[in-house]
């Protein structure tokens, strides 16, 4: 049978195939109902939210679900907190993760929840079935109330004097351990002993506050100079128990002497005859290690001693409370204990390259200076004027076991030809004891002075003669080099005899031009060691120059007879002279005391004086007074350098000390050590302290010194005045009590 295609056939077949297209497009035209979604509800699902650990938020977490816009009621929601760490737990479920179903207006609300006892920020999400939305509440926890303080950070620690500690941490917690921000607390160190002060309040006391994570963190802590401990630092907060920073201040850290060659001077008492004594040299450093060098020592028993200072037996170290001791071998017997010198160094806490020194052995005891040498200088013959100044004995006295033939002699030497000094600008005065006179206006012999060139080492001999060959012989001292400005000498064999000691300060350029205008407007400020009819005599004074001198002056030889202290002195004149000799006669402080003083000036700020009288012998040096305004308490802050010498009140020897000290400027104390020396007897680690106070002279501040007085067992509280010399409060410091005899340097470069 054969089949025919018709149209109906066609037709039929086309009208399924659109009722297949049809109802494909029917299908895909149906939608599905979109997902329910989630949202924290309005007005009562506040977030963020923060309340007390261990307390309810006072909002209860509530979310609002919805399906194609509408409320979707009876839908199941739970809200889960952090299982650990800052979270809580609701109360009806009583953990962190609670189950609610919505209400009809698609709303569901968890019961109150409760901080848990950790602090912090954290998430409590809401979520529901079906849909992978969820809502986050944010939520912190803070701490409770301030509980407990404790030590975190500081304790315990040793801390170099005059160093600073590592932070001082306190930390307050609640009772569950959390940390307290914004809390006071105050950190305490001790009023007065090994203590320190906090660079924020230059005191002991400081105010802080803790921070975020429960933390106050104390400035800066500085130990002062007294070495000891341990102490506690406190902290305490109102309403908590106080808590202890255990500290100790230990010695200091000293760098030793670096590598190059150190100038020494020293001027004391030898035990061996009584005998005024004075050494300097030159010792080489080659990484922290004496190489070598040479000295020059005289006294009245053995005069001009030259030595070689031998690498073997030499040494530099750290002593236990931290000054360097300096070991010099030279195998002479006379010089130090068999041939060994020991020196004790206390560095200037801003300059590594000077200290002040002590001699510190059996020998004797003597104190000075310490300075690296400039090399150039070194190697380059002196020349032009110096202001010079040298003390001791004259020729004819060997001890002071008999009569007291003191001299003191100043001047300028004026190296005017190739180490030649022909006499011309040159001139000295000296103060003889032994002849009961003074000699003012010495003039040279021309063309018989003299300056060798240096040695390796930078050691020149001057060699002069007096014009008086009858009371002044050729005399010639050594010289070593400190640099272009000044140079130590040593008096050596000659035709006098002498022992002498003292410095030369280079005038330079302003050789030969002084006149009353180099001085005038001008204070200066000069420390004086020497002798009177009663025995050992010191004085400190404060000159200003006008029209005429107006100042102060502090004097003592332990008979207590200064009726005021600083006691005002006037001069109606003075002169200067050319050289820069400055002559000042009668220097009274109305009283009946009458000074006749000589100053020599280089021009530069240093100078040198003696004294002119027939009662008294007094040589040193002095400086001019330096900064603007008035120099007060506040000028003496800081760390010094402290440098002492005297006598003990039966006069049977003389002391020397050096040692660190730190003062606190308007806090007006100071505290620190020294190492002492009582004529070959040595006390190491002596505790200093002292206080001050402004005085109505500007520069000048009374107060006291505690540590020093040898006698008795360094327990008396000497009086002192301080003779500010800048406004680094470098200075002068000289004792005015009858309990002994002391004068003092305090430098900080």
């Amino acid at each position: 049978m054969t089949f025919h295609k018709t149209a109906p056939f066609k037709v039929t077949l086309l009208s399924i195939g659109l009722g297949m297209i049809a109802a494909l497009v029917a299908c895909s035209s149906s939608s599905t109902p979109p997902p329910p979604t989630i949202a924290i509800t309005a007005g009562t699902g506040t977030t963020p939210q923060s309340t007390q650990v261990g307390t309810a938020f006072t909002t209860a977490l509530s979310v609002t679900v919805t399906s194609n816009g509408a409320p979707s009621s009876g839908v199941s929601v739970t809200f889960t907190a952090p299982a650990s760490g800052a979270s809580g737990v609701f109360t009806t479920s009583g953990t962190a993760t609670e189950t609610d179903p919505t209400n009809s207006s698609g709303v569901a609300t968890a019961s109150a929840f409760t901080a848990n006892t950790d602090a912090g920020a954290y998430t409590v999400t809401a979520s529901t079935s079906g849909t992978t939305a969820t809502a986050s509440f944010s939520l912190t926890n803070t701490a409770g109330t301030a509980a407990s303080l404790a030590a975190t950070g500081g304790t315990p620690q040793t801390v170099a004097v005059g160093a600073t500690s590592a932070p001082l941490v306190a930390q307050v917690t609640d009772a569950d351990g959390n940390p307290v921000q914004g809390v006071s607390v105050t950190f305490t160190a001790p009023a007065s002993g090994a203590s320190g002060s906090f660079t924020s309040t230059t005191s002991n006391t400081e105010p802080d506050v803790t921070d975020v994570n429960g933390n106050a963190t104390a400035a800066d802590f500085v130990a002062n100079s007294t070495q000891g401990g341990p102490y506690n630092v406190v902290a305490s907060s109102t309403g908590l128990t106080s808590v202890n920073f255990v500290l100790t201040n230990g010695p200091p850290v000293v760098a030793t002497l670096g590598s190059g060659n150190y100038v020494f001077y020293l001027a004391g008492v030898d035990t061996d005859d009584f005998s005024l004594s004075f050494v300097s040299g030159v010792f080489t450093v080659s990484a922290g290690v004496i190489t070598g060098g040479e000295q020059d020592y005289v006294d009245a028993d053995n005069y001009g001693t030259q030595d070689a200072i031998n690498a073997i037996g030499s040494s530099i170290t750290t002593t236990a409370d931290g000054n360097l001791q300096i070991i010099l071998s030279t195998g002479d017997v006379i010089v130090g204990v068999g041939g060994v010198e020991t020196i004790n160094a206390t560095l200037l806490p801003n300059n590594p390259n000077r200290a002040v020194i002590s001699e510190f052995d059996g020998s004797g005891s003597a104190s000075g200076e310490l300075r690296l040498q400039n090399a150039t200088a070194a190697a380059a013959t002196p020349s032009s004027g110096y202001a010079f100044q040298v003390s001791g004995f004259d020729g004819g006295e060997e001890n002071l076991s008999g009569t007291l033939n003191i001299l003191s002699m100043g001047g300028i030497l004026n190296v005017d030809g190739a180490g030649t000094i022909s006499g011309t600008g040159s001139i000295f005065d000296a103060n003889d004891n032994s002849s009961g006179t003074t000699f003012q206006g010495e003039t040279l012999q021309a063309g018989k002075g003299t300056v060798s060139a240096p040695d390796s080492f930078g050691r020149v001999v001057f060699s002069i003669t007096p014009t008086d060959n009858t009371d002044f012989p050729q005399i010639s001292w050594v010289g070593y080099i400190v640099d272009s400005t000044r140079i130590t000498l040593v008096e050596t064999s000659d035709s006098y005899f002498g022992t002498t000691g003292g410095i030369a300060y280079s005038q330079g350029t302003n050789t030969g031009t002084f006149s009353s205008s180099s001085i005038s407007g001008g204070t200066y400020v000069t420390g004086m060691t020497g002798f009177d009819g009663v025995g050992a005599l010191q004085a400190v004074s404060m000159l200003t120059f006008g029209t005429g001198v107006t100042g102060f002056l502090d004097f003592n030889d332990l008979t207590g007879s200064e009726p005021v202290s600083p006691d005002p002195v006037s001069a109606a004149s003075y002169t200067v002279d050319s050289t820069g000799r400055v002559t000042i006669t009668g220097l009274s402080d109305g009283s009946g005391t009458s000074i006749n003083l000589q100053l020599y000036l280089d021009g530069n700020g240093d100078a040198t004086a003696v004294t002119m009288d027939t009662t008294d012998d007094l040589a040193g040096i002095g400086f001019q007074q330096s900064g603007t305004g008035t120099l007060s308490d506040a000028n003496f802050t800081g760390n010094y350098a402290l440098v002492a010498t005297g006598w003990d009140v039966n006069e049977e020897g003389e002391i020397s000390a050096v040692g660190p000290v730190t003062a606190t400027g308007t806090g007006d104390t100071f505290s620190g050590f020294t190492d002492f020396n009582f004529f070959g007897t040595t006390f190491t680690n002596q505790t200093a302290s002292g206080t001050y106070a402004v005085t109505a002279a500007s520069g000048i501040l009374t107060g006291s010194i505690t540590g020093l007085d040898v006698d008795s067992g360094f327990s008396n509280t000497d009086v002192f005045n301080f003779y500010l010399g800048d406004a680094s409060g470098d200075s002068f410091t000289i004792e005015t009590d009858s309990n002994q005899l002391t004068l003092g340097i305090f430098e900080q470069q």
